[in-house]
């Protein structure tokens, strides 16, 4: 029998009650790996992602070793774990004393929440935009990436929670944690509830879950909030306020609204504000039809109705002298000609879109022409609009401003928001995809674009200006498009720093900078389905240039050698507490977006 461990631990040996001769081993360690003598006293440190230590027995020198049965009792829970570790030989006595260690955890944290949690819609676990909570649509089940990082598996008394403290403060920002779950949705999201936590376990070391929380946004500020995350065992623990259970990551909520005066959406978040127009989409007219209900007349109104005017004023007259009054009266006058109810046809549902004539079941419509107009609380810098190639915070508003009208939530308002200047409009949306590339196919109604045989070559006023031919000029693209064959050629015939290996691009936030393809992998960001490789890419040491930061997405990568276009970024390198590095960039083959969008040139 063997004890499989995870981490860091320190073993030291602290009996040794054997009649035959004894030995341990630590297999598969990175660090202390090898074979040692039970002497007490004796301590040695081992580290690996997954080890073993193993307890043997031999009756005599004549004899082979066989392993000894093995026990480990871990004692009431603590992070930095302090166990007792025994092995018996096969004898009457059972006390696990032939070789018994003292094992202590030395790896610090318990768990890691890599990448900030995200909004999923209740209705139908479709995932916002870049995880973003609107506080229009109110209630979200937030998802949160777990990783084991402990020295032992996560347990079913092991659940994730949000800390009591930062269930205050969010309730103070208008975000309330709801810890009310039917069955049904446990089981939908395949997850078990205990106390006000999610059970992690079962969850071996390295291992990873997705758990998810139920909150309501819908008051709320357009900012980041942050979020207090802990592991706690159910069972018992003797160090519940040991920092290495919690970890903090920050949530972002937008607040989009309808400006009355002029008819626009209008969209917040920490970094500015977005004015949306919509001149045309489309919609599944054929559910939209099915699913309306005619809404009932209203009648004139107790301010417009004489004799209902009259009624109400003599009920709370009678009210006011002290005279019985027929509460179910009353009752029945506010119902009637203030809510429709008691009306044929009923009131009004809510939940539901409407557009004055018609109630509608939800129905599926999607903005295919429209104009914007985006104020940044700090001015923006790109360097080339009115079409950059991302500003993360307002494509993103966009995409949710998308996701809203995708659910007819707002089709009382935007079926009339046809009104701005036709300069202003970006273009017809043709086709997307967000599986494996990410991209979007535009017919552009301006004349800013540079058409895809030119980039923008370094500006005079931008930080970077490793250019390729001059200064405030651009650059001649040479087709065709790169192949994943000559890719691979370049990757299997030279070493990483070679000069066949760099690229360049020209992005909206870093201008010009060059990179060096690093591999192919099939990577790419935690937002979208991969199923097929990206190309990494690097600093260029020569120049030492930020590679891919947010701004730069839907720049294109070139050979620099050949001139040639090679792939088309999207995402960049990010730290422990999600703030971008420049470091590294991803990008999917053009030769794979073309194939997929149906583009040639």
């Amino acid at each position: 029998m063997t004890i499989q461990l995870h981490g860091r631990w320190s073993l030291s040996v602290t009996k040794a009650i054997h009649s035959w001769e004894n030995r341990f081993r630590i297999q598969g360690a990175t660090t202390g790996s090898g074979t040692y003598p039970p002497t007490v006293g004796l301590a040695v440190v081992a580290d690996g992602a997954s080890w073993s230590l193993v307890a043997e027995y031999r009756e005599s020198t004549a004899d082979g070793w066989k392993p000894s049965e093995m026990m480990i009792d871990p004692g009431v829970e603590r992070v930095d774990i302090l166990a007792t570790i025994g092995a018996e030989d096969p004898l009457p006595s059972r006390d696990f004393e032939d070789i018994q260690w003292e094992a202590r955890y030395l790896g610090g944290t318990m768990l890691e929440i890599p990448y900030r949690p995200y909004a999923v819609r209740t209705t139908d676990l479709f995932q916002m935009p870049d995880g973003i909570f609107e506080a229009a649509l109110g209630t979200y089940y937030m998802a949160v990436r777990v990783v084991n990082r402990w020295g032992l598996p996560f347990t079913e008394n092991h659940v994730l929670d949000i800390t009591p403290e930062s269930r205050a403060i969010l309730a103070a920002r208008g975000i309330v944690v709801l810890d009310g779950w039917s069955n049904a949705e446990l089981a939908a999201l395949g997850q078990t509830q205990l106390g006000s936590g999610i059970v992690l376990g079962p969850l071996v070391p390295g291992a990873a879950r997705t758990v998810y929380f139920k909150v309501n946004v819908s008051g709320a500020a357009p900012r980041k909030h942050e979020v207090e995350f802990v592991c706690w065992n159910m069972a018992g623990m003797q160090d519940v306020n040991n920092p290495n259970r919690r970890v903090r990551k920050h949530i972002f909520v937008s607040r989009t609204r309808i400006d009355q005066t002029t008819g626009e959406v209008v969209s917040e978040v920490q970094e500015g504000t977005l004015r949306f127009s919509l001149k045309q989409f489309a919609f599944d007219r054929e559910t939209a039809y099915k699913g309306r209900r005619r809404l009932p007349k209203r009648p004139g109104g107790p301010g417009r109705d004489p004799a209902v005017r009259e009624a109400i004023r003599e009920a709370l007259k009678s009210i006011l002298d002290g005279r019985e009054v027929d509460p179910c009266e009353v009752l029945h006058l506010l119902a009637c000609h203030c809510t429709g109810n008691g009306r044929p046809g009923g009131p009004r549902d809510p939940d539901k879109p409407h557009d004055g004539r018609f109630e509608y079941d939800p129905f599926y419509a999607f903005p295919t022409r429209f104009s914007f107009s985006v104020t940044p609380r700090t001015p923006y810098t790109g360097q080339y609009g009115p079409i950059p190639y991302q500003d993360p915070w307002w494509k993103v508003l966009l995409l949710i401003i998308a996701a809203i009208l995708l659910i007819a939530a707002l089709l009382e308002q935007s079926s009339d928001l046809a009104y701005h200047d036709e300069d202003l409009v970006i273009g017809t949306l043709n086709r997307w995809s967000q599986n494996d590339i990410d991209a979007a196919l535009c017919l552009l109604d301006t004349d800013r674009a540079l058409g895809f045989s030119q980039v923008l070559d370094a500006q005079s006023d931008e930080d970077n200006q490793g250019f390729i031919n001059a200064l405030d000029g651009l650059v001649n693209v040479s087709g065709p498009v790169m192949t994943r064959a000559e890719i691979d050629d370049i990757l299997l015939t030279t070493p990483p720093n070679d000069p066949r290996r760099r690229v360049f691009k020209s992005g909206a936030t870093t201008g010009l900078t060059h990179g060096m393809i690093r591999t192919l992998a099939p990577d790419g960001h935690d937002k979208a389905t991969w199923g097929i490789d990206q190309l990494i890419i690097d600093r260029d040491p020569a120049f030492g240039e930020d590679v891919s930061i947010p701004g730069d997405s839907g720049s294109v990568w070139v050979h620099t050698a050949t001139l040639r276009p090679i792939a088309l970024n999207h995402s960049g390198s990010r730290d422990a507490n999600d703030n971008p590095t420049g470091d590294t960039a991803w990008a999917s083959l053009l030769e794979d977006v073309f194939a997929r969008m149906g583009i040639t040139l």
